[in-house]
């Protein structure tokens, strides 16, 4: 009995994590947004200590937000706007490519 429901959990964990998408990280526009925090640190002379202290998290947090190469959560991101005491807009403002789409599915329909 015990083996079967084990088995089953595997199962299900399979099914599960080859189901999880991969995480989508755009690593040339997470470069643009680090350039600019660290741009407005050095510049406001905040060092990454002053924004630890600000935002209460760990100094290693604080590296992989500004200087590191990992995704950034929006949450850990506001808090550094406001720890460097910027407005959000200000760290977004740079132009994106956006890609020729198809059109939209509705716009495919064949009206009848």
């Amino acid at each position: 009995m015990i083996v079967f429901q084990i088995w089953n959990n595997i199962k299900l964990f399979k099914r599960v994590f080859l189901s999880m998408a991969e995480q989508y990280i755009d690593k040339s526009i997470l470069k643009i947004i680090r350039e600019k925090l660290w741009s407005i640190s050095n510049n406001k002379r905040i060092t990454l200590e002053d924004i630890q202290d600000r935002t209460g998290f760990s100094y290693s947090q604080v590296y992989r937000i500004v200087r590191g190469t990992n995704n950034i959560s929006i949450s850990g991101l506001i808090a550094v706007c406001k720890a460097l005491e910027v407005q959000p807009s200000e760290v977004f403002s740079f132009v994106l490519s956006i890609p020729k789409y198809p059109p939209l599915r509705k716009d495919m329909k064949i009206k009848k």
